[in-house]
């Protein structure tokens, strides 16, 4: 079977159908009112339903007026993702003493220092040999 054929056996269901409904409706005028008039109650009252749900008014949430100081203690809800020790943030110091840096700052040694040093001196001429 062709397309055409195919749209044309289509256009005579579908013509089909409408003589059929125009007759059932000319045989039955009240009914078809009847159920005329409920279809369009119905589709009338979805219409409001739709609009009224989507312009309901929405709540709005209001925040505190609460001035912020930075220097209170933090409250830290209780809750498994933080632990009770841990702080959000705190106030940092303008230098860190001796005792502090000492478990984390070493002096290098001669030798590191030269490594290194060589380390960088080998890095830079393989750029300077890799230029035009």
């Amino acid at each position: 079977m062709d397309l055409s054929g195919f749209f044309e056996n289509i256009k005579e269901k579908i013509s089909d159908l409408k003589d059929w409904l125009f007759d059932w409706i000319e045989e039955n005028k009240k009914l078809a009112l009847i159920i005329a008039s409920l279809i369009f109650v119905i589709l009338i009252c979805l219409i409001l339903l739709i609009v009224l749900a989507s312009s309901g008014k929405k709540k709005e949430v209001k925040v505190p007026d609460q001035e912020l100081i930075i220097n209170e203690q933090l409250l830290i809800p209780n809750g498994p993702e933080l632990p009770r020790d841990y702080t959000l943030s705190r106030q940092t110091k303008e230098s860190w003493t001796d005792q502090e840096i000492e478990p984390w700052f070493t002096t290098p040694s001669e030798k590191e220092i030269n490594s290194l040093s060589q380390s960088n001196d080998n890095m830079i001429n393989e750029i300077i040999k890799a230029a035009p």
